[in-house]
Parts: structure tokens; sequence; C-alpha cells
């Protein structure tokens, strides 16, 4: 069970609470001035995880309050050599899908340093067209995932991974038409994943719940609201 999540700090008052009921404390990551500010307040293109203590944080993070924090807690951070935009692909960077020992991203996006640091740490690497991986990637299990987009959805079946296509659309994203799955969920335990509000809206609501229960993983929705990308929840200590 996950026991410390990374979410945006514009966030944290609507989900620190509905977490804290399921025994999970949030640290709010700071806002990202050098990506569009429809998106600043989303923790994947400031955070990556790559397991255990490791955390890729963005140039920005460097000497923060938020950096000393998660050295004080024991975290090995570094911090790749680039100078993030608004503009895509300029903010997605660090915006890397793990899921078991696959790393789902764009190469020609990532630094080379991250992409070289996957691959000494054993990750296979499923490069894929879209730069947003992960937002656009629900990681059910290290053997499933669910996306709309096909990119995604070709590469990761190559690789043996059991995928659900979805819908493309139906998740609220401040600016933008729509948001991502991957960016408006996140595993909170290996039998339980959070989804930040309702799927009522979304129109492959039963798909998506037969998906996980076929994978015995129950959905947890934090909010009452229809669902809501948020940059995704990235789990950092669990119990």
């Amino acid at each position: 069970m996950a026991e410390t999540v990374l979410i945006g700090e514009i966030y944290t008052e609507l989900l620190e609470k509905p977490l804290e009921k399921l025994g999970i404390n949030a640290i709010p990551v700071p806002g990202n001035g050098f990506v569009d500010p429809r998106l600043s307040g989303h923790g994947d293109l400031s955070v990556l995880h790559m397991g255990g203590k490791i955390l890729w944080l963005a140039p920005h993070l460097r000497r923060s309050r938020f950096a000393e924090r998660l050295n004080s807690m024991g975290f090995a951070l570094d911090y790749p050599d680039i100078l993030q935009s608004a503009a895509y692909p300029g903010d997605a960077q660090l915006n890397v899908c793990i899921c078991g020992k696959y790393a789902i991203c764009n190469k020609s996006i990532v630094p080379t340093e991250i992409v070289s640091n996957l691959t000494d740490s054993g990750f296979e690497i499923l490069d894929c067209r879209q730069g947003y991986a992960k937002c656009s990637v629900c990681v059910v299990t290290e053997g499933a995932i669910i996306t709309a987009d096909r990119g995604v959805e070709a590469a990761a079946r190559k690789a043996g991974l059991d995928v659900l296509l979805i819908e493309p659309g139906y998740i609220a994203l401040d600016g933008f038409d729509c948001g991502f799955i991957g960016g408006s969920s996140f595993r909170i335990s290996r039998s339980k994943l959070a989804f930040t509000g309702s799927l009522d809206v979304h129109p492959s609501k039963k798909d998506i719940l037969h998906f996980l229960k076929a994978h015995e993983v129950e959905a947890v929705y934090l909010t009452k609201r229809p669902i809501f990308d948020i940059g995704s929840g990235i789990p950092i200590i669990e119990k």
C-alpha cells in the first residue's frame, strides 16, 4: 500500500483528505513555471520516479524546499541537463511511464542521460511517438495497462503487455479539450487503483471496470467529480 504520494500542489487541497482517509500522505510538488501555465501543476512534468529511492527532478527544483524534503527522506535526486518550455515536447522530457520492467516513452524527447540510466537499471525501453507517455498510460499491474493511444497500445502489445484501448477524451483538463487516463489515475497498492473522480461520464467505464476485475484490481474514487487529469499521482513510499 502506498504511504506517500507526490501530487501537484494545486491539487493537494482537493485530494489530500481523501488520500489521508486511505492512510496515504500527500506531498505537494511545486508548480513548474517553465511549462504551459495550464500544466504547471502536473507533477509528472517535473518528477520521474524510477522506483526505490531514485528520483529525477526538473532542474528548476534544484535547491528547492521540495528537493530538501526528499533528500531528508533518503531519496537520491538527479537533475537532467534540460531547459523546459511551454511548447510540446519541451515540457515532456520527464514524462516516462514505468510499468514493471518496462519504461514507456518517446526516446527522442527523453534526455539521453535518463534513457541510459533506465537501460543501466534494467528497464526495457518501449519507444512510442507519444511524448506524454506517463499521462497517456494507466498502469493497472506490472503486466497490464489502459490507454487511449494506439501507438502506445501497439508498443505495449508487442512487448507482451495486456492492453485495454479505451475511447479518447471524456477526462477533464482545464484549458484543454480533454485530459488523459494516466494523468487521472495512479496505483495505491497492488490491488487498488485510484481515480481522481467518477468514471460515470466515460463511455469505456464498463470496459475499464471489467479489465480491472480481470486483473483483480479495485477502483478507488478520490472525489465525486467526473474524472479529471492532474498529471497523475506519484507514489514514492510503500508501507
